[in-house]
C-alpha cells in the first residue's frame, strides 16, 4: 500500500513541473498501408488496382507506394524497367467496386469519375515504387469503390507492360485505421475485362482535413522482450558472415542463451526426403514445398511453447508444428519480407530464403541413438535459380531444447529477385518480433522471454458528441487490475520510473486523474468516455496511460503502457 501511495504521489506530482506538449493541432500527414509489411507470392501482371474504401473525414492524397517487379526477374523473367516512369490514375465509384470492374472509366455512363492522376517510379523490389500526386488528390468523406490504374510506360528501358508483386491467397477482411476503413482488393491483370487475384501491396500517405479529431501514441510501455529472434540478410554476391560457423541454442525455459558451438557438420546417411514427392507445395514439386508431417520421438518445448510434431520446409526451416497446405505462404520464401516468418506457425529458419532442392542436393531427417536428438540436413541444396549458388545448414534439435545450427557454405545471390535470408526462431502466429540483430556481433546472446508491454489505444476517434473507448491490450492474462491515469498534457520527455522499482517503464503524461479497473479482462481492459457534444470542448486536449499490475516483472509489481493523447473536434 505504502509503495502505491508512492506511485500515486508520484504521477499526481508530475502536474506540476510539466512544460506544456499539445497534440491539439491538425492531424499530421500519415500512412495507411493495407498490411504492416509487404509480402510478395507471385509476381501479377498490373493493369488496375481495386479496392472499397470508406472515409470518415475529407482526405487529400500525397503519394502511394506499392512493389512493382520489373527488374528482369521472375519465371518466366519479366524485361528490367527500373528507372521508367509511368502515369497512374485514380477513379472512385459510388460505395463498391464490386460490379463494376468490367466498365471502363470511358464506357458511356460509367460509374468511375477521375479524382487525380500521378507518376509512377518503378524501383527494384523490395525497395517501394512510389506514385506522387502533385497536386494532391482530394476525396471528400463517404463510401467509394477505388481503382488505381497504372498505364504503361512509353520511354525509358524496355516500356511496356508492368508487373507487380502481390499475396495469394487474398486474406480478405477489413484493415483499417482512424481516418480509413478497406476492404474488397485485388490485382486486375487486364484492365477494365474481368476479376481480379490476390491482393496489392498498397500504402497510401494522406492528410485529413484540419478540423478532424485523432488520436496519437507517445512513448512505449515496458517490457519488450518477445520469444523472436532473428537476422535478416539482404541479397548479396558475398556469403553472409555465418558461413561456416555453427551457434549452440541453450533452451533455459522461456529463452534462448545463443553462444558460439564448436559442432561441425555431420554427413548425413540414409535417403533423402527429396527421392519421393512432397506431400505439399505450391510449385508441384520440391522447391516450395514441404515434407510429411514427422512426430519426433519426445516432446520438445520452446520458447512460448512445445510439440511433438515437426515439418521441414524446402527453404531452410523447420516448422515446430504439423504442418499442410500448398499455399506458397506457408511452403514459400520470403523475398524482401518478414510476415511469413512470423505470420505462419513457430518456426526454426536455419537459413530460410529460397532453396530449390528439385534442381540438386537434398534434404535429410535423422533420429540419435536412444532418441537423444533428432537432426535435419539440408545437403548441398542450390538457392533457386542459381544452380551453383550452394546451401548446406544443418539444424541438430535436443530432447532437451537445446537445437544447434552448424553452417557450411551458403549463398542468396538474387539480387535481382529480391530475395532476403532469414536465420533465427518464432513461435509464430503472428507474435511480435523484435528488432533484427546481427547475431555474429552480438554472440553470447539471450533472446526475449516472451514479455510485451502493455499498448494503450482508442477504439474511435475523439469526436465532438461521440462515445468510445480506451482501451489496454496486450495483457497478462491473470492482469486483474490495473491503474488509468488521465490528464491534459504529454511530458516534454519520459520520466524514468525506475526510482520506484519499475526500471525500464516511464511516465509520458501529467497525471491529473487516477482511476482504479478490475478484470479479468477479456482480453482487454476498456474504460468509456463519452465527450459532449459542446463546442467549448473543441480542440481540446486530453491524455492518459495505464499501469497494469504484473507481479514478478520488476519489484513494483506494476507496468507501465505507452501513452496517448487526444484531440477533440470533428
Amino acid at each position: 500500500m505504502i509503495r502505491l501511495l508512492h506511485l500515486t504521489a508520484v504521477l499526481l506530482g508530475s502536474a506540476c513541473a510539466v512544460v506544456a506538449q499539445t497534440c491539439a493541432t491538425p492531424p499530421a500527414a500519415r500512412t495507411f498501408s493495407n498490411r504492416d509489411e509487404f509480402v510478395g507470392s507471385f509476381y501479377y501482371v498490373m493493369d488496375v488496382h481495386f479496392a472499397d474504401i470508406v472515409l470518415q473525414r475529407n482526405i487529400s492524397i500525397s503519394q502511394i507506394n506499392t512493389w512493382t517487379y520489373d527488374q528482369g526477374a521472375g519465371q518466366p523473367p519479366v524485361p528490367t524497367q527500373v528507372g521508367n516512369q509511368a502515369v497512374v490514375n485514380v477513379y472512385t465509384c459510388p460505395n463498391t467496386r464490386l460490379g463494376n470492374e468490367t466498365i471502363s472509366p470511358t464506357a458511356p455512363g460509367t460509374p468511375w469519375t477521375l479524382v487525380g492522376s500521378g507518376t509512377l517510379t518503378v524501383v527494384a523490389q523490395p525497395a517501394e515504387s512510389p506514385v506522387v500526386f502533385n497536386p494532391p488528390i482530394a476525396i471528400t468523406a463517404g463510401t467509394y469503390g477505388l481503382a488505381i490504374e497504372y498505364m504503361q510506360p512509353t520511354s525509358g528501358i524496355n516500356p511496356g507492360q508492368l508487373h507487380c508483386l502481390g499475396k495469394s491467397p487474398n486474406p480478405g477482411g477489413i484493415v483499417s485505421d482512424q481516418f480509413i476503413a478497406w476492404s474488397n482488393d485485388g490485382i486486375q491483370g487486364n484492365g477494365w475485362t474481368g476479376g481480379v487475384a490476390g491482393s496489392p501491396n498498397l500504402r497510401v500517405t494522406y492528410t485529413p482535413d484540419a478540423n478532424s479529431a485523432h488520436w496519437v501514441k507517445s512513448g512505449e510501455g515496458c517490457y519488450f522482450r518477445p520469444y523472436a529472434w532473428y537476422e535478416n540478410f539482404p541479397p548479396s554476391a558475398t556469403p553472409p558472415d555465418v558461413q561456416n560457423t555453427a551457434i549452440d541454442w541453450i533452451f533455459i525455459g522461456a529463452n534462448y542463451v545463443l553462444t558460439p558451438s564448436a559442432a561441425t557438420y555431420v554427413v548425413p546417411t540414409g535417403t533423402s526426403l527429396t527421392t519421393t514427392p512432397p506431400p505439399f507445395s505450391s510449385s508441384a514439386n520440391w522447391d516450395d514445398a514441404l515434407s510429411p508431417v514427422i512426430t519426433l520421438p519426445f516432446t520438445l518445448n520452446y520458447p512460448g511453447g512445445s510439440t511433438t510434431e515437426i515439418t521441414i520446409s524446402s527453404n531452410g526451416g523447420v516448422y515446430l508444428a504439423n504442418v499442410g497446405n500448398n499455399t506458397y505462404e506457408t511452403c514459400g520464401a520470403c523475398y524482401g519480407a518478414i510476415s511469413s516468418f512470423r505470420d505462419q506457425p513457430a518456426r526454426i529458419a536455419g537459413y530460410f530464403h529460397d532453396l530449390d532442392p528439385s534442381a540438386a542436393g537434398g534434404i535429410f531427417y535423422e533420429v540419435g541413438p536412444a532418441n537423444a536428438y533428432v537432426r535435419v540436413t539440408f545437403a548441398d541444396v542450390p538457392e533457386w535459380p542459381v544452380p551453383t549458388a550452394i546451401n548446406r545448414i544443418q539444424i541438430t534439435i535436443e530432447a532437451s531444447g537445446n537445437i544447434t545450427t552448424v553452417y557450411g557454405t551458403l549463398a542468396n545471390t538474387g539480387v535481382t529477385n529480391g530475395n532476403n535470408a532469414i536465420l533465427g526462431f518464432t513461435p509464430g502466429n503472428g507474435s511480435m518480433l523484435p528488432p533484427p540483430i546481427d547475431i555474429s556481433a552480438s554472440l553470447p546472446y539471450t533472446t526475449g522471454d516472451g514479455e510485451i508491454p502493455p499498448v494503450l489505444k482508442l477504439d474511435g476517434r475523439p469526436v465532438l458528441g461521440s462515445a468510445f473507448n480506451i482501451v489496454t491490450t496486450n495483457l497478462d492474462p491473470f492482469t486483474l487490475f490495473q491503474l488509468l491515469t488521465v490528464g491534459d498534457t504529454l511530458m516534454p520527455f519520459p520520466i524514468d520510473l525506475g526510482f520506484l522499482g519499475m526500471p525500464g517503464c516511464a511516465l509520458h503524461h501529467n497525471a491529473l486523474m487516477l482511476l482504479t479497473q478490475v478484470g479479468p479482462p477479456a482480453p482487454d481492459l476498456t474504460f468509456p468516455l463519452s465527450i459532449p457534444a459542446n463546442p467549448i470542448f473543441f480542440n481540446a486536449q486530453l491524455t492518459a496511460q495505464a499501469f497494469p499490475l504484473a507481479i514478478g516483472l520488476n519489484p513494483f509489481g506494476l507496468i507501465a503502457s505507452n501513452g496517448v493523447c487526444m484531440r477533440i473536434a470533428n
